[in-house]
C-alpha cells in the first residue's frame, strides 16, 4: 500500500521542475513588489492620499456648470 504512493524516478523530476518554476516565480514576485512600492514612495504617491477624491469632486463642479 505504501509502494503505491511512492514516486518514481521520472515523477519525481516532473515535480522538482515544477518546484523549481514556482520557487523563481514567487522570487520575482517578491523582489517585485518592494522595488514597486518604492517607485510609488519616491514619485510621491502616498503623500496625500486624500486629495484625489477632493479633485474628482472639483473636477466635477466645473464640468457640470
Amino acid at each position: 500500500m505504501l509502494a503505491d504512493h511512492l514516486m518514481t524516478g521520472e515523477a519525481m523530476s516532473i515535480n522538482t521542475a515544477d518546484n523549481s518554476i514556482i520557487l523563481i516565480a514567487s522570487v520575482i514576485i517578491l523582489l517585485i513588489f518592494p522595488a514597486i512600492l518604492y517607485w510609488g514612495w519616491r514619485k510621491g504617491q502616498f503623500r496625500d492620499i486624500e486629495e484625489a477624491k477632493y479633485r474628482m469632486i472639483e473636477m466635477e463642479e466645473e464640468n457640470g456648470s
